[in-house]
């Protein structure tokens, strides 16, 4: 059977290029470096015939979006399970009177801004939503975020032959 001909591609070429003289890089370091639009498919067909391989591994800053839930300050009322009134925590009591400064429906950061704390989670106001003081919206609020990711590192491993086309 005759040994088939590889042919390189001028994404083959840019990616080559590139990688050559470098510690090497990723997909979007490499989409940068080229100046051109690359996808995974490039990158598996330069390993394949191989001219790059993956080095290393690097942790990067992705944008993303993220769904979260909204709350609405209902009242500062004490409720009551039937005819027994709910008892509230200090904590709680400190909730619902920074939420009742917030004019629109919150977030949790929301809150904890107008607390003056860095962070609340779900769980320091649960109590008040099953309370009925806080309530849950239905709709969630998508809001950009920064999450990280591992992504591979390319590097040179062969020059494309001279006698290629």
């Amino acid at each position: 059977m005759p040994e088939r001909k590889i042919t390189y591609t001028d994404n083959d070429r840019a990616i080559v290029a590139a990688l050559k003289g470098s510690e090497g890089m990723t997909l979007a370091e490499l989409c940068e470096s080229t100046g051109r639009s690359l996808v995974s498919g490039h990158i598996v067909g330069a390993m394949k015939k191989g001219l790059i391989a993956v080095v290393g591994e690097k942790e990067v800053i992705r944008k993303g979006k993220k769904a979260l839930t909204v709350y609405s300050y209902v009242d500062s009322d004490v409720h009551s399970n039937g005819d027994k009134p709910f008892n509230y925590t200090d904590n709680e009591k400190a909730l619902l009177e920074a939420a009742s400064r917030i004019d629109s429906p919150f977030l949790l950061s929301d809150l904890a801004a107008a607390m003056g704390v860095e962070k609340l989670s779900s769980g320091s106001i649960n109590g008040l939503v099953k309370k009925g003081n806080i309530s849950k919206d239905a709709e969630k609020r998508i809001v950009e975020t920064d999450r990280p990711d591992t992504v591979k590192v390319y590097g040179f491993v062969a020059d494309i032959p001279a006698d290629a086309e």
